[in-house]
């Protein structure tokens, strides 16, 4: 938003503008003799564009919009899966939030350390401290809705990790090695209780 003064031949014009929704607004107000008077009429515009602005992004968010996907999950709020050579494989909630005029924040919140249940509580907080989304208001309610999305979400990657650890080891037993397939099943089931466990803490 911002005031500026356009020349039109021999015209003066303040001119108020306002990005919105991804569009441009234009207001203008005619600069004659008395330049404060139309100065005070532009700052008037001016602030009432914001306003407008104000009221539009509450409604907007109080619909939901830009904070819900259509599906239910929440709009910058992602499981992810992270490696790192020399260490066990982890899971956090990685929090990416654009707010209009605005850089990205961005803000991560580790399962192994909370458990999945509570670290998508303190996701979905951070979310709503950095939106200004009242904490029991009914948008919080939906977001906290979507937790069964996440959950499952990471339901799976522990239930691909125990298909991954037990394909390793049959193929080490049919390459010759000593275990059995019943201890081959017990140390790949083993091992996924112990990643299981860390994970959810």
């Amino acid at each position: 938003m911002g005031i500026t003064v356009l020349k039109d031949g021999c015209r003066e014009y303040f001119r108020i503008t306002k990005a919105w929704e991804g569009k441009e607004i234009q207001k203008y107000v005619r600069i004659g003799k008395d330049r404060k008077k139309a100065e005070k009429q532009a700052m008037a515009l001016d602030a009432t564009l914001a306003q407008r602005f104000k009221a539009h992004q509450i409604l907007r968010q109080m619909r939901g919009d830009g904070v819900l996907h259509d599906d239910g999950r929440v709009v910058g709020l992602q499981l992810q899966k992270r490696t790192r050579k020399g260490r066990k494989d982890w899971q956090e909630f990685k929090i990416r939030i654009k707010l209009p005029d605005m850089p990205a924040k961005h803000k991560t919140v580790s399962i192994g350390a909370h458990g999945i249940d509570k670290a998508f509580d303190i996701a979905v907080e951070r979310i709503c401290e950095l939106r200004d989304i009242e904490l029991g208001s009914e948008l919080h309610q939906q977001m906290m809705s979507a937790k069964d999305f996440y959950v499952a979400e990471g339901g799976c990657s522990e239930a691909r990790q125990l298909v991954g650890l037990l394909e390793t080891n049959e193929k080490k037993r049919l390459d010759g090695g000593e275990e059995s397939l019943v201890e081959g099943f017990q140390a790949s089931f083993d091992e996924y209780m112990e990643r299981r466990h860390l994970l959810r803490g």
